[in-house]
């Protein structure tokens, strides 16, 4: 087997061959004969026979050759099914299809119709009915308006994820119809835990809409994921407890406060006490876009953050803390406008949790100390993923020193590190110094990660041919075994220091040169000669 080569299962294969035949074989007598048999239950033929994993996994094999087609779909819907996505099918799917689904697939505890805006909000209601498993729908851009999260919210109590994203037609009291029951007078979906509507703004009153949001957060005490543009207007409130609007809510409604008031008690571990927390405690786990300004209060509503995406400010104006999310594992930090915020600036803040971290991202920030970026990340050894687009500004101070020493032979331990991306941006030709330790950082850091999959360098000046000469140098055991995807676009390197890369053991399935201006296209053609002479499978993009 050549270095880094694949074998494909024996069902993958299989599947393989039904996709290529699907039309020819399978589809031909169905078509035929009960093309138009909407209601029948079962079908005798290969299909029910595979499991349901199997069965979805054809589903995409097809949808994502666009070699699926409704006679085909309608073979594929199976009653033994406990998970269906017809994500990538939406365009097959209509009020019809839909039907078929209701009919057929009553196991469903997972069902993802993303996409599928040809089925009217009836048919959705009416398929939702019918599913009192499901504990995951996923209804993003469909039709969904008031009719279907009524439904949702009278029949599916066992669900624990829903995305309506980029649903046009919810509204403010559609939005309540979902977690309250004003016919039986009962508050809904309590099993809820993520709940996703990004891209839905608000119709007519926003100060509704934003009552709205409140009014769900405290409905569904166990939510641990809420996704709107509006989130910190709705939280910014409870924060502020005002909990009595005076248009809101409609008839029939119970106040916000009401609604506050049967939360029940969260539990406090430190103390092994029951207690109802003032300024209404938050279960949320995940927070995305929360403004700096905002880290600290309304931060506090959340102390069991896990994760959280924090904007920064074009000046740090106060003082905030990270300590206050004692369980923090992923977190991003980004300003949204033109990097203002310097790196340096953030490391006292990372450090008291850094040990836990296992994701963190750094986006549009300032690189000025050679040093900075090494120490933060030899102060997050648990790091999983690691992603930053830094930029080094001019002028970047650098003290003239004696000859430039050895890069260090000790690596930089990160040893669970799946995903490392680092993105440069150069204001101005480096100084030595920097350019030096910033290949030494890279070394250390790709000598301590032996599980690491995908590895992105772009923009690096830092002389990548010797980086990995040195890297694939070290003893055993051998470095970067797993590595499936390498980006160094508009680095510096040359043919010999990608030839490194496709010579070792490792796992590589695509390998991106685009704009790396040592790379001509003769060394592209000796790049791909050794991929073939290998036989690897190794995707190439050069330009």
């Amino acid at each position: 087997m050549p270095p880094g080569g694949d074998v494909e299962t024996l069902s993958s294969l299989c599947l393989q061959n039904i996709a290529e035949n699907m039309q020819s074989v399978w589809m031909s007598d169905y078509t035929d004969k009960n093309m138009e048999e909407y209601n029948f239950l079962y079908i005798e033929g290969p299909f029910n026979q595979l499991t349901g994993p199997l069965v979805q996994q054809l589903i995409r094999l097809l949808g994502d050759s666009h070699k699926l087609t409704k006679a085909g779909l309608h073979l594929l819907l199976q009653p033994h099914l406990t998970e269906l996505s017809l994500r990538p099918c939406a365009g097959l799917v209509n009020k019809a299809m839909v039907q078929l689904v209701t009919v057929r697939c009553k196991l469903l505890t997972s069902l993802d119709l993303h996409s599928c805006n040809r089925v009217p909000a009836a048919s959705l209601a009416s398929l939702v009915e019918h599913l009192p498993r499901l504990q995951k729908l996923y209804l993003s851009d469909t039709q969904s308006d008031s009719l279907v999260l009524a439904a949702i919210g009278s029949f599916c109590q066992r669900l624990r994820e829903l995305d309506l994203s980029r649903c046009k037609k919810i509204s403010a009291s559609s939005l309540l119809t979902l977690v309250y029951d004003v016919k039986n007078g009962r508050f809904c979906c309590q099993a809820l835990r993520v709940l996703l509507l990004q891209d839905v703004m608000p119709h007519g009153n926003p100060e509704q809409w934003v009552h709205a949001i409140c009014f769900v957060l405290l409905a569904l005490p166990y939510l641990e994921q809420f996704a709107n543009p509006s989130m910190a207007d709705a939280m910014r409130l409870l924060y502020l407890g005002k909990l009595s609007p005076s248009d809101f809510p409609p008839e029939n409604f119970p106040s916000l406060s009401e609604v506050a008031k049967t939360r029940p008690a969260l539990e406090d571990k430190k103390e092994n006490t029951r207690t109802r927390v003032q300024n209404h405690m938050l279960h949320l786990k995940k927070l995305e876009d929360l403004d700096e300004d905002d880290a600290s209060t309304l931060g506090s509503l959340c102390q069991r953050l896990e994760e959280v995406a924090i904007a920064l400010r074009s000046q740090n104006e106060g003082s905030w803390s990270l300590v206050q999310w004692p369980n923090l594992t992923h977190l991003i930090l980004h300003c949204p406008e033109c990097p203002q915020r310097r790196l340096e600036e953030i490391l006292t803040t990372i450090h008291p949790i850094s040990k836990n971290l296992r994701l963190l991202s750094l986006q549009n920030l300032l690189w000025c100390h050679e040093e900075s970026l090494s120490t933060l990340v030899t102060w997050c050894p648990n790091l999983q993923s690691f992603q930053s687009h830094l930029t080094v500004p001019r002028h970047t101070a650098s003290h003239n020193g004696p000859e430039l020493p050895p890069w260090p032979g000790d690596p930089l331990l990160l040893p669970h590190l799946h995903t490392f991306n680092l993105l440069l941006e150069v204001e101005d030709v480096l100084h030595p110094n920097f350019v030096h330790k910033l290949g030494g950082f890279l070394v250390a850091v790709l000598k301590g990660c032996p599980k690491l999959e995908s590895l992105s360098l772009c923009g690096i000046p830092a002389p990548l041919d010797g980086v990995f000469e040195v890297v694939y140098g070290s003893h055993q055991p051998e470095p970067l075994q797993g590595l499936r995807e390498v980006s160094l676009c508009s680095s510096n390197i040359t043919q010999w220091g990608v030839s490194l890369i496709l010579r070792a053991k490792n796992n590589l399935k695509t390998l991106d040169l685009s704009h790396c201006k040592d790379v001509m296209c003769r060394d592209y053609h000796k790049l791909q000669k050794m991929v073939r002479q290998d036989k690897r499978s190794v995707s190439i993009t050069w330009q």
